[in-house]
C-alpha cells in the first residue's frame, strides 16, 4: 500500500513538473517585462514638403517648417539619465529605424528679422549655440539650437562634432538605452523650438520629451533664456536666409547676418531629405537627415571638397560684400548652381 502511495506521488510530480517546462512557457519568461512602444510617429501625420514654386511664390517670413505629428512621452521636468546602463535590446538596429523618425530640415522660404545669439557649455562640457529671430514686432519667427559634443567626448568620432546634422542621431539610436524612448537629441531639441516659436517666449517652463531633457533643459532652454531681455529691443544686427528644397532630395540654404549694412557672417550648407527614398543620388541616400557641411561621413568620403567649397564661398562673401560672384575657382564647383539658385531670392 505504501509503495503505490508513493508511486503515485511520485507520477503526479512529474506530471506538474513536464507542465511547467513547455517550451512556449519558457519563452514567456525569458520575455522582458518592458512594454514595447508604439511607432514615434502618428499614422495620420502628412508630411508635406512645399515645391520649389510654391517656396519661390511665398512672401517675407511666410515660411513652411517640418510639420511631422509625434506621439511623445512628454514630461515637464528633468529626469534621470540613463547614460551608463546596460538594458537588454527590445529591438533590432532596422526595426528601430522604422519607429523612430526625427527631422533635420530647415524652415523653407525667406526668412528676415532681428538676430539674437547665445551659446554656453553644459552637461559634461558640450557646446550649445542658439539663435533667435524676430519681426519689428518682436514677434519670434524662429528658434533654432545645435549642440557640440565636448573635446572630451566618450565616443571620440562625435568630439566636437553638430549633433544635429551629423550622424549622431544614428548613434544613439543604435544604443538600447533609446529602445524605450524611440527618441533621439534632435526629437528634443526640435520639439521644445516649436513650443517657443509658437508660444512666442523662450522663458519659463516648456514640456521636453522624455529620455531627451538634458539638452533642452540644460541646453535650448537655459541658454536661450539668457536672451529674453535682448529680444524685446531691435537687434544692430538683421538676419536674412532662405532655404529651397531643389525636389532631388536636397535642400539649399544660405544665411547672412549683417551689421549695419555690411555682411559679417555667411553660411551655406544643402540638407540631405529625411528619407532616404526621396533622394534621388543612389550614391547619397546613406546621409539622409544629415547635411554635406556637417555629415562626418560626406566629409570624409568627400575628402571635404563640401567644406572647401562652402568655406571659400562664404569667405568672399564677406570679403566682396556681395552675393553675386565671379571666382572662377567657385563657379566651378557643382554646388555653385545651387548657390545661384538662393541668391535669386535675396536682396541686401
Amino acid at each position: 500500500m505504501k509503495k503505490s502511495y508513493l508511486l503515485a506521488v511520485f507520477i503526479l510530480c512529474s506530471i506538474v513538473g513536464l507542465s511547467a517546462c513547455k517550451p512556449d512557457q519558457r519563452k514567456d519568461a525569458d520575455k522582458s517585462n518592458t512594454p514595447l512602444r508604439a511607432p514615434l510617429v502618428n499614422s495620420s501625420s502628412s508630411e508635406t514638403i512645399p515645391s520649389s514654386e510654391e517656396t519661390k511664390e511665398k512672401g517675407v517670413n511666410d515660411l513652411s517648417f517640418e510639420n511631422t505629428s509625434y506621439n511623445y512621452d512628454v514630461v515637464t521636468g528633468a529626469t534621470q539619465t540613463t547614460f551608463g546602463s546596460n538594458p537588454k535590446p527590445l529591438y533590432t538596429y532596422e526595426e528601430k529605424l522604422e519607429k523612430m523618425f526625427w527631422s533635420n530640415q530647415p524652415p523653407l522660404g525667406l526668412m528676415e528679422g532681428n538676430y539674437y545669439t547665445n551659446d554656453g557649455y553644459f552637461d559634461v562640457g558640450n557646446k550649445g549655440i542658439v539663435e533667435i529671430v524676430t519681426d519689428d514686432t518682436h514677434k519670434i519667427i524662429n528658434v533654432e539650437f545645435n549642440e557640440y559634443g565636448a573635446e572630451n567626448y566618450y565616443a571620440s568620432k562625435y568630439a566636437g562634432a553638430n549633433k544635429r546634422l551629423s550622424d549622431y542621431a544614428f548613434f544613439q539610436a543604435q544604443n538600447p538605452r533609446t529602445d524605450t524612448t524611440l527618441v533621439t537629441v534632435v526629437n528634443g531639441i526640435t520639439f521644445v523650438e516649436r513650443q517657443m516659436r509658437e508660444e512666442n517666449r523662450i522663458t519659463g517652463n516648456f514640456e521636453t520629451v522624455k529620455g531627451s531633457s538634458t539638452t533642452a533643459r540644460e541646453g535650448l532652454m537655459a541658454i536661450a533664456a539668457e536672451l529674453a531681455d535682448e529680444i524685446k529691443q531691435p537687434s544692430k544686427t538683421k538676419y536674412i536666409g532662405y532655404a529651397e528644397d531643389f525636389g532631388n532630395g536636397l535642400i539649399g540654404r544660405i544665411q547672412l547676418t549683417v551689421t549695419d549694412g555690411k555682411i559679417d557672417s555667411a553660411r551655406y550648407d544643402e540638407y540631405f531629405a529625411d528619407q532616404p527614398e526621396k533622394i534621388v543620388a543612389d550614391n547619397l541616400k546613406k546621409y539622409y537627415r544629415q547635411s554635406k557641411y556637417f555629415s562626418l561621413e560626406y566629409k570624409e568620403e568627400t575628402n571635404d571638397d563640401f567644406v572647401s567649397f562652402a568655406d571659400s564661398l562664404t569667405k568672399a562673401i564677406i570679403e566682396q560684400q556681395k552675393l553675386v560672384l565671379e571666382n572662377s575657382e567657385l563657379t566651378k564647383h557643382p554646388s555653385f548652381v545651387s548657390y545661384q539658385k538662393l541668391i535669386q531670392h535675396i536682396e541686401l
